[in-house]
């Protein structure tokens, strides 16, 4: 990207799709455990990958699947329709306390981006590399924020308004800073940090 610009590459839908059943068929063990990060073997088409899966970055990975659902194949589709059911049924199963789980992602995912805010005023130029990958954090949240609904814990809801008005401050309107593969994933009503740049 020219001038300094970086932006977020969009995962290949099929390692996107690869990666999603690995976390679904987690999905049960994940939310009865009591761990944050779970490591996930992925094994996949280009060979057996290690990821770290939490709740948000599975609601977020069927989001934009659920999104790029037309360049998938017909068999494609019908194994991310097995996926999100199974994921729907388990979330439905374990409500409570996968919602649970999720608060404490928010919380370590704010931590997280208010860190990044606060090296953005000493550095600036960093600050401006690696925004775009930063929302990757902002995202996960609007994710979440899909699951829970209006019962956010009124301490999250603050923290997350505080992140909301400091990115406000730091950065201004720009076009869509993540691949222009997935803009048409991310409205910018909904999703307008991704639409915006130091």
């Amino acid at each position: 990207m020219s001038g300094g610009m970086s932006y977020l590459v969009a995962e290949n839908p099929i390692t996107d799709l690869e990666t999603a059943e690995a976390e679904v068929a987690e999905l049960e063990d994940y939310i009865i455990s009591d761990e944050l990060y779970r490591t996930v073997i992925v094994r996949g088409s280009t060979g057996d990958e290690k990821i770290r899966m939490t709740g948000g970055d599975l609601l977020a990975r069927l989001h934009r699947l659920q999104g790029e659902r037309e360049i998938l194949t017909p068999e494609q589709q019908e194994r991310l329709d097995a996926a999100q059911r199974k994921a729907d049924a388990t979330i439905y199963s374990y409500k409570t306390r996968f919602h649970q789980r999720l608060y404490r992602e928010i919380k370590a995912r704010l931590d997280s981006l208010k860190w990044f805010l606060t090296e953005c005023s000493d550095d600036p130029r960093r600050c401006r590399t690696e925004f775009p990958f930063e929302m990757r954090n902002r995202q996960r949240i609007e994710e979440i924020l899909k699951q829970v609904g209006d019962n956010l814990p009124q301490d999250l809801a603050e923290a997350l308004r505080g992140v909301d008005r400091r990115i406000r401050m730091i950065a201004q309107g720009s076009e869509f800073i993540w691949d222009p593969r997935v803009k048409h994933i991310y409205p910018p009503d909904r999703y307008w940090f991704l639409y915006m740049r130091p």
